[in-house]
């Protein structure tokens, strides 16, 4: 790939990587409902306990649960109680199940299901696995033809075999505990969300306590990204075409082109008309197309692996991914990707590639790369935000 760019080679000191896994907001609904930083104790996997009675009550921490995920994601229907003359055994009919009605052949509720279950089942801060199930008792889960239980955390997704492939909803069963909010999630000291924003941080909207303060301290001190005018950072937003290239431009310290970009969708007054010139340039990004390079789409999980990777010199030998919806064309960028622990999949065989960037994993993306010596050996430029040793 050819390099025009005379970079200079300067050093900034920038914390460690960090470890953990970007979640990705999609942009027809709200994050994961999170909101608090419960420490690193934590509830043991729940134990198999199955139906001995038949109730007519929602269980609250069940009701619970779904009030959460619809103020997520939406309505999505379901149900929590069932018939005690219908079918067989069932913590349904103890008001301890809940069925969330997604069907697996729509991308959105794909997607919807993903971004949950990796949420459910990720490794915290603290290393706790499968931390969110553990935490809202969880004792199994099944989706799409597979079950996860608690009790065999080490097994992982299992095919599942009953007379419901479940493919038009989710199932979650609870332990007693988990139903009648005794678990974690709901009797860990709470200290809120309004507290987390209000905690001392680089901005109004991103405090001490959140996920990727280090990140987005860090791209704000290095000038590659900074805040809006209200004193907001908007962590959350999804991130365009444009902006990326603006970004990455920035990480390499603003070098100059005078190659025509050629893209008839740019307008010529455009701020970020020089970071394209170079991008273009340096084979980093190029159109979608009938001569445009639309600016104003968002960027996706793979468009930001294709860029980073060319950013990069587009290294080899990098392990093979484990990713079961990585294209043959995206998986020396994937796999590059996930070796240097620039972000991993969002769950252990999925990349999601199709999911938007946001504001915030931008930010930590670049502040992973910035800190792997590794990643540049094939590079023939460095910008002054990498930190080797």
């Amino acid at each position: 790939m050819p390099r025009t760019s005379t970079l200079r080679q300067r050093f900034l000191v920038v914390g460690l990587m960090a470890g953990l896994l970007a979640t990705i907001a999609a942009p027809a609904f709200a994050a994961p409902p999170q909101v608090r930083d419960f420490g690193p104790a934590i509830d043991a996997y729940a134990r198999y306990e199955g139906q001995t009675r038949c109730l007519s009550t929602e269980q609250p921490g069940v009701r619970d649960f779904r009030a959460l995920l619809q103020k997520a994601y939406g309505a999505n229907g379901g149900g929590i109680l069932r018939s005690c003359s219908s079918g067989g055994k069932s913590e349904h009919k103890e008001g301890r199940a809940y069925d969330w009605m997604l069907n697996a052949n729509n991308a959105t509720d794909r997607r919807k299901a993903d971004e949950l279950l990796g949420w459910l089942l990720a490794t915290d801060e603290h290393g706790n696995k499968h931390a969110m199930a553990r935490r809202f008792g969880i004792m199994y889960i099944i989706w799409n033809r597979q079950v996860w239980n608690a009790y065999r955390p080490n097994d992982g997704w299992r095919a599942y075999t009953g007379a419901s492939p479940h493919t038009d909803h989710i199932h979650f069963s609870f332990t007693w505990d988990g139903a009648q909010r005794k678990t974690s999630f709901w009797t860990a000291p709470d200290i809120g969300e309004a507290r987390v924003a209000a905690a001392p941080g680089p901005f109004k909207d991103v405090g001490s306590k959140h996920r990727f303060v280090k990140e987005i301290s860090w791209a704000s001190d290095v000038n590659i990204t900074t805040g809006f005018s209200d004193g907001n950072f908007r962590p959350g937003q999804e991130v365009t075409r444009s902006q990326m290239v603006a970004f990455v431009w920035r990480l390499m310290d603003q070098p100059t082109s005078n190659v025509a970009h050629g893209f008839r969708d740019v307008p010529a007054d455009a701020h970020y008309n020089p970071a394209l010139r170079w991008a273009v340039a340096e084979g980093i990004i190029g159109g979608v197309g009938d001569g445009r390079f639309a600016p104003n789409e968002v960027l996706s999980r793979t468009q930001m692996a294709r860029m980073l990777y060319a950013l990069a010199g587009q290294p080899t030998g990098a392990p093979q991914h484990p990713f079961v919806d990585v294209r043959d064309r995206d998986a020396a960028a994937v796999s590059w990707l996930r070796h240097h622990d620039i972000t991993g999949g969002l769950t252990a065989d999925r990349f999601a590639g199709h999911y938007p960037v946001t504001r915030q994993q931008t930010a930590a993306f670049l502040y992973r790369l910035a800190g792997s010596e590794s990643a540049w050996t094939e590079a023939s430029a460095t910008p002054s935000t990498v930190r080797f040793g």
